[in-house]
C-alpha cells in the first residue's frame, strides 16, 4: 500500500535495479515504487538511483539485502548518497521534489523481498502545496535489472559482477542506447529465468 497522508493508494509495480559503480566501487542499489493513477490529481510513485550501497564480498545474491535499514534527515542533492523522490502527477505535469526524514527498510519474508518506506515530503496532494506531506510504502519488490556500462565483453562484464554478486545466477544482454551523435551499445545483466521488470502487482 502507498499512503500519503494517511490516505491509501494501490501499487502499480515495485521493483529494485542495480549499477556497477567502478569508481566507488559499490553496487548500487536503486528502487521504483508506482502507485495507480486514482483520479487527474494522483499519479504517485517515488524513485531512487542510489538507495543501498554494498561493497565486494558483502552479499552474493540480491536478496542478501534483507535487514539493512538505511537513513537520512536532511535530504542530500549529491547523488551517490542515499536519496529518494517522491513524484505525483498533478493537471498533466508531474511534481517532484526530494523527501527527508527518511527510514527504508528491507525484509524477507516468505522468501520474498519487502520495502518499508517512511519519510516526509514538501509537495502539492489534492490540490494544495502542503509541508511535511508525510509517505508511507510497504510492497514486496522483484529485481529488475544491472547496468554494466558500456558493453565491453561478457567474460570481462562477468569478472567485473562477481566480486559483488554471483554472476552465475544472471544473463547478460546488450542494447544500444541512442545519442545525439550516434548510438552507444550497453551492457546488462537480468537473473535467469525471470521476467519480473515492471511487473504488476
Amino acid at each position: 500500500m502507498f499512503k500519503i497522508n494517511g490516505e491509501g493508494y494501490e501499487i502499480e509495480q515495485a521493483y529494485i535495479d542495480a549499477l556497477l559503480d567502478e569508481e566507488e566501487e559499490r553496487l548500487m542499489f536503486g528502487v521504483e515504487i508506482s502507485g495507480k493513477q486514482a483520479d487527474d490529481r494522483t499519479l504517485p510513485s517515488i524513485t531512487s538511483d542510489t538507495l543501498l550501497k554494498t561493497g565486494k564480498h558483502e552479499i552474493r545474491k540480491w536478496q542478501d539485502i534483507a535487514g539493512r535499514v538505511v537513513e537520512w534527515g536532511k535530504y542530500s542533492k549529491n547523488v551517490r548518497k542515499p536519496y529518494a523522490r517522491f513524484y505525483n502527477y498533478y493537471k498533466n505535469t508531474f511534481r517532484s521534489n526530494f523527501i527527508y526524514n527518511a527510514k527504508i527498510e528491507f525484509k524477507a519474508i516468505d522468501s520474498k523481498i519487502f520495502i518499508k518506506v517512511q519519510g516526509l515530503c514538501d509537495s502539492k496532494f489534492n490540490g494544495t502545496e502542503i509541508k511535511t506531506l508525510s509517505l508511507k510504502i510497504e510492497t514486496e519488490v522483484v529485481f529488475g535489472w544491472i547496468s554494466t556500462g558500456a558493453h565491453i565483453t561478457e567474460e570481462l562484464a562477468r569478472n567485473k559482477l562477481n566480486p559483488y554478486l554471483d554472476a552465475d545466477n544472471f544473463d547478460y544482454s546488450v542494447s544500444p542506447l541512442k545519442l545525439s551523435n550516434g548510438s552507444v551499445d550497453m551492457g546488462r545483466f537480468d537473473l535467469k529465468n525471470e521476467n519480473n521488470e515492471y511487473r504488476i502487482f
